[in-house]
């Protein structure tokens, strides 16, 4: 289990998200105020306060705010690996206390304090067990050993899909076939999420583009520029630059 990302608080005007290739990992939304519009393939429905959305792992799909109403929530990103999931699950939080509980805490932690203190961190890893074993499918996945070695390697600069591969004793082919049946998404995404996440990280740190870069295996900042624009619609050194103007 991977704690990517965690935040609370009004979304502004023009949120959206938009997942045309499988993230391989979960948002995690404690819906306080407002509406969400959700589609997941053909199917539309309207997300509704005071309910916990687990939203998939391993299937695109698409959201935004229904405005006008305010949109406010708790949010976090959860890799559960080797849990997948792959449709959107709702919790009604009148009906599940201790999920509400924690819904509470982390809003009230959040709001007081840095998203990486450690009572927040804690408290987030708590919520995510307490949810991989109630929730989510328990599951026992050949990829295990591959993605937890991702996950320790990623920063190297000489990991990609062939030396994986190699690294594991699979053809190229064979290796991507298998990742994306049992995860839903290749291994050039799920490597090329980690990378974007710590350099968000990295960023929100105000370490330089160039040292970010360097950080999360690019040789070369232009293609760390580019994959970064890509994932979250900005340069990185736009993305610095804002974070540094509000604070």
């Amino acid at each position: 289990m991977l704690i990517l990302m965690k935040g609370t608080g009004e979304q502004p005007q023009g949120w959206h998200v938009d997942e045309p290739v499988a993230a391989g990992y979960s948002r995690v939304y404690f819906l306080e105020k407002g509406k969400i519009l959700y589609r997941e393939g053909g199917f539309t429905r309207t997300l509704l306060p005071g309910r916990l959305y687990i939203f998939p792992a391993s299937t695109p799909f698409f959201m935004t705010h229904d405005a006008p109403a305010v949109f406010t929530c708790t949010w976090l990103h959860i890799d559960f690996f080797p849990a997948v999931l792959s449709s959107l699950l709702e919790i009604p939080l009148d009906e599940d206390p201790i999920a509400a509980g924690f819904g509470n805490l982390l809003h009230e932690l959040l709001s007081r304090l840095a998203p990486d203190a450690g009572c927040v961190d804690l408290a987030v890893r708590s919520l995510a067990e307490y949810l991989g074993q109630r929730y989510l499918p328990v599951q026992n996945s050949p990829l295990e050993e591959i993605v937890a070695y991702m996950r320790e390697h990623f920063r190297d600069s000489g990991i990609n899909v062939n030396s994986l591969s190699a690294h594991f004793g699979y053809t190229p082919e064979h290796f991507i076939r298998l990742f994306s049946r049992h995860l839903g998404v290749t291994p050039y995404q799920y490597l090329l999420n980690l990378r974007m996440y710590e350099a968000r990280r990295l960023l929100l740190e105000n370490h330089s583009v160039r040292v970010t870069s360097t950080a999360v295996g690019y040789d070369n900042p232009r293609t760390f520029s580019h994959a970064f624009q890509k994932k979250y619609g900005v340069p990185p050194g736009e993305f610095r630059s804002r974070l540094l103007l509000l604070t």
